[in-house]
């Protein structure tokens, strides 16, 4: 049986003796969409299939439906489509901030400033009248370190109302089932009521990295997943787009910001034999933010998480210095590359620092 039904219900197909033919030969919307219009001809339980022209015409009304029946995101109704870092440079680098409506990744190195940078937009989601959600999965929410940083833009900005640490509702997941629980359940919920405009998870990866190597329950040894075969891993895989595809959801749905954090893991040099260009490794290069050189990283969660990423900013260390790089985006430019610091409003960039240049900090 097609499921042209229960996604078009209300759809008035134009040739109601074709439709009944598609229903016979069970074809779905995705096989119509996909499928050669010969191809569904053949699949046709019919000795006398429709001309192919009736088809073509069939499938230009039930892709017309289709995009009718998407409703246009709420995000156009907020103040701007994007989030400011509360810095004029680090803006103009990611091409205006944040974007409304996606799921952005902070990636980086312990101590790079990730879970600096979403506390600044904890606080400056505000300055568009909305709140915040954080949801942490390693530590609980640095309450001290989010008033500083409220305060300090209160100071410079006198915002009516003012930043408050009230508007940032926050919760910790300690585990993968506990997780999944809140942003499938949960989290809609909590976003409809309470006028949310962003959505912080600190971090994505942990909880999936700990299912990745967790304790035997009979002699406390660690079990590793590829030691468990390829249906593990698939499994593995399904559970993350099943994640992002709730989280992109929502974030349509609400015209929320969605920011993960990731972590990372070193990725070591190779033993001087050229590479496969068709490998993953070398690929990788292009879209984790590190290329080739000392101190590569690869962040965690694979290609997989990846590909379901609207962009990725990457926090990196070099020495006492941070700069931050988008590895790929929607949105703005890809290896565009900005000096930042921490400091007690949150991060700011250098070169403003320096030229005392415009900034939402006055």
């Amino acid at each position: 049986m097609t499921d042209l039904s229960s996604i078009l219900p209300t759809w008035d197909a134009p040739n109601p003796r074709l439709l009944s033919l598609i229903q016979s030969a069970a074809l779905t919307t995705a096989d119509l969409l996909t499928l050669d219009v010969t191809d569904i001809s053949r699949r046709l339980l019919t000795k006398a299939p429709p001309p192919l022209l009736e088809i073509t015409r069939f499938l230009s009304s039930l892709q017309t439906a289709l995009i009718a029946s998407v409703p246009p995101t709420p995000a156009a109704s907020l103040t701007s489509s994007f989030l400011t870092t509360g810095d004029a440079t680090l803006d103009a680098l990611l091409n205006g901030g944040i974007p409304h409506g996606t799921i952005t990744e902070l990636v980086g190195e312990s101590g790079a400033g990730k879970t600096q940078l979403l506390l600044t937009l904890c606080c400056t989601i505000q300055l568009m009248g909305k709140t915040a959600i954080y949801i942490s999965t390693e530590a609980p929410l640095s309450t001290p370190r989010l008033l500083q940083i409220a305060e300090n833009i209160n100071e410079r900005l006198s915002p009516d109302p003012p930043i408050s640490t009230d508007n940032v509702l926050s919760i910790t997941c300690s585990d993968l089932e506990t997780q999944e629980h809140i942003l499938r359940y949960q989290l809609p919920i909590a976003v409809e009521r309470h006028n949310v405009g962003l959505v912080v998870i600190d971090s994505i990866a942990a909880n999936f990295r700990a299912e990745l190597d967790r304790p035997d329950g009979g002699g406390g040894k660690r079990v590793k997943v590829e030691q468990e075969g390829a249906a593990n891993l698939a499994r593995r895989g399904g559970e993350l787009v099943q994640t992002a595809q709730g989280l992109r959801e929502l974030a349509r749905r609400y015209g929320v910001a969605v920011v993960c954090a990731n972590q990372v893991s070193d990725r070591f040099a190779g033993d001087g034999r050229e590479e496969d260009a068709l490998s993953l490794d070398y690929q990788s290069r292009w879209f984790s933010g590190w290329g080739e050189g000392e101190n590569a990283k690869t962040p965690a969660l694979g290609l997989v998480w990846a590909n379901l990423l609207a962009g990725r900013v990457v926090l990196k260390r070099r020495g006492p210095r941070r700069f931050l790089t988008v590895a790929f985006a929607a949105w703005a430019e890809a290896e565009k590359e900005g000096e930042y610091e921490i400091w007690e409003g949150g991060v700011r960039s250098v070169i403003e620092k320096q030229a005392d240049g415009p900034s939402i900090y006055g």
